[in-house]
């Protein structure tokens, strides 16, 4: 099994925290938290992502037209791995030149990937989820555009469901945004609320290993600072994954709060990143 990068926020879940998240379940319910991925969704920064596009490479037809008598069909897929939902990998994001663990980016990069906190080297992530329903701690639907969630939101989400994090937890919060991702696409890309950096760091320091949320970016969008994201918060300087673009609307309408969160990560070697499809088992 992949090892998680040295003192990475995923050495949190130990086997006694995976232990205790896969005892949680009583009912056996699921709650499929990952999107669809088409050429229809949310593509990102188009100066920046190259689109999601599936093209045939073989079909049934040509097979037979070859004169073949097994057929079948096989794609192509060519895209960002930050589109739809997917998790960050500690190489998506620099700082003055420098990833996760303080690797000088012209040192580790290469033409076929990063040589280090490649996504070959992410463990598959079973632990306790925490769903924090913000937008619905507010009241709203969604939480308006360029929203900044607060520490006295996470407090006051945690203790309107009176929960406690552990260490190891998968935190994902709800903001609403999701809303748009099938219906407006530009919309949702465009701008978005999302979890500020003080918030971030709070959750982080009172155990959270994975931090998720129902937005393309994780933190408010426009950046409400540059020079002070979340992104650099949690993915460079305290090895804290994110997985983005969960659909977290059905689980806060089934009044689900916590469960068993899993989330499979591909190893794709050098990779900054991996499509998922995380699950909410409760």
């Amino acid at each position: 099994m992949p090892t998680a990068s040295p003192d990475s926020a995923l050495t949190r879940i130990d086997a006694q925290v995976r232990r205790q998240a896969l005892a949680r379940p009583t009912t056996g319910t699921v709650y499929d938290l990952g999107l669809e991925l088409s050429e229809s969704v949310p593509q990102g920064n188009p100066g920046a992502f190259v689109p999601f596009s599936l093209t045939w490479r073989t079909t049934p037809e040509g097979c037979a037209q070859q004169g073949h008598a097994h057929q079948y069909a096989a794609e192509a897929i060519v895209g960002t791995l930050h589109v739809s939902t997917h998790i960050d990998g500690l190489a998506h994001i620099a700082d003055n030149g420098r990833i996760f663990g303080g690797h000088a980016v012209d040192e580790v990069r290469t033409d076929t990937g990063f040589t280090v906190n490649g996504m070959e080297t992410v463990a598959p992530i079973l632990t306790r989820g925490v769903v924090l329903d913000i937008a619905g701690l507010h009241r709203v639907p969604a939480l308006p555009d360029g929203y900044e969630i607060t520490v006295a939101d996470v407090q006051a989400a945690l203790e309107h469901r009176d929960l406690t994090l552990n260490s190891g937890d998968a935190v994902c919060i709800r903001t609403g945004k999701v809303r748009e991702y099938y219906t407006d696409p530009v919309a949702y890309q465009r701008s978005q609320p999302g979890v500020g950096v003080d918030a971030a760091v709070w959750l982080y320091d009172h155990g959270m290993a994975v931090l998720g949320t129902d937005t393309t970016g994780t933190e408010p969008i426009p950046f409400v600072d540059e020079q002070h994201t979340t992104h650099v918060a949690m993915l460079v300087e305290r090895g804290v994954h994110l997985v983005e673009n969960l659909d977290l609307d059905g689980v806060c309408a089934a009044d689900v709060a916590d469960g068993l969160f899993i989330c499979l990560p591909l190893r794709i070697t050098g990779a900054t990143g991996s499509w998922v499809r995380p699950v909410l088992v409760v």
